[in-house]
């Protein structure tokens, strides 16, 4: 079993994945990925670029990615991710790059995956992020569906999804 881990781990090292995935930890399970598993390198600390609001998407939220620039580079060295609510419990979001004003947006919205009342204030933030680390925690359940914490890492252009686990039953 040992030895199918570490072929495992060897594996995603290869593919790409780093430290993260190499860190196997005894019990055999993958180590919790870190934000400083995934250094950005330089920040962009210029003025952000116009966006380029290309698509109908984009047309849609238009206010909401125009405010969310305002904040300044928040992700992965030269990224902006701007947030805002779809409804009760629910997040969307898109990442912006400051240096060309291109606006990505994920296949999936968040919705807050609640416990019991008495815990709410030990909910974690849906969307984790550093601005000098590639690495975007997501905590919930993506379009409805599930409910875990996703770990991704920001591939100038895409979210891969690194790992996940599912979140305690209640």
């Amino acid at each position: 079993m040992i030895g199918l881990i570490a072929v495992a781990g060897a594996l995603l090292t290869a593919v790409g994945f780093g430290q993260a995935s190499q860190a196997i930890s005894q019990k055999g399970g993958a180590k919790t990925p870190d934000f400083a598993d995934f250094p950005a390198g330089d920040r962009f600390d210029g003025k952000p670029a116009a966006l380029k609001i290309l698509t109908p998407q984009a047309r849609k939220y238009r206010t909401m990615l125009r405010d969310s620039v305002k904040d300044g580079v928040n992700f992965a060295g030269h990224y902006i991710v701007g947030q805002w609510g779809c409804g009760g419990g629910c997040v969307q979001f898109a990442i912006i790059d400051a240096k060309t004003g291109d606006v990505f947006f994920p296949g999936f919205y968040v919705s807050v995956v609640d416990g019991p009342e008495e815990k709410m204030d030990e909910i974690p933030e849906p969307l984790q992020f550093k601005p000098d680390s590639k690495l975007l925690i997501v905590t919930g359940a993506r379009n409805e569906k599930g409910g875990g914490v996703y770990y991704y890492k920001w591939d100038n252009k895409q979210l891969s999804l690194i790992s996940s686990t599912p979140l305690p039953k209640k």
